[in-house]
């Protein structure tokens, strides 16, 4: 075997698991924002085809809830009008069989006084490969205190 070919094929087992694991991330990316899509839109279906079975989420109130549960909540006929959504901050990791994406979601409510009020939760997704896919398993929702 010729030094080159030895350079090669020690390139390509190298770059493979990383080349690997890069896919992998941006496809539990897309995951997420596919479910943060859905429940903006209020379509249980497209949300639906985000969850795995056993999919429980944690509310920022500290409630457990399962899919069935969430899955409900985001009914067409349960849709009620609210603010718009800032995703940033995203940070995510492949760990084997699964994902973890944390980021943060920031929105502006109004009061009924008309004055605005800013907030900010941290959220923690884990995700599970799924066939050729990736299914989310849990959602964590933590309240971040407002900027002092």
């Amino acid at each position: 075997m010729t030094a080159r070919l030895a350079a090669v094929l020690i390139c390509a087992a190298v770059a493979s698991p990383a080349t690997a694991r890069v896919a992998d991330t941006a496809a539990v990316e897309r995951v997420v924002d596919r479910f943060n899509a859905a429940r903006a839109a209020f379509d249980p279906a497209a949300l639906a085809d985000t969850l795995a079975p056993d999919y429980e989420e944690i509310s920022p109130v500290g409630d457990v809830d399962d899919r069935a549960k969430v899955l409900g909540f985001y009914r067409a006929d349960q849709r009620k009008a609210g603010p718009a959504i800032q995703s940033s901050d995203r940070r995510s990791a492949i760990h084997g069989p699964f994902g973890i994406a944390t980021e943060r979601l920031s929105f502006t409510m109004t009061r009924p006084d008309g004055t605005t009020l800013a907030r900010s939760l941290r959220v923690r997704y884990v995700a599970v490969r799924s066939g050729a896919g990736w299914k989310l398993v849990s959602a964590q929702y933590t309240p971040m205190p407002p900027a002092k």
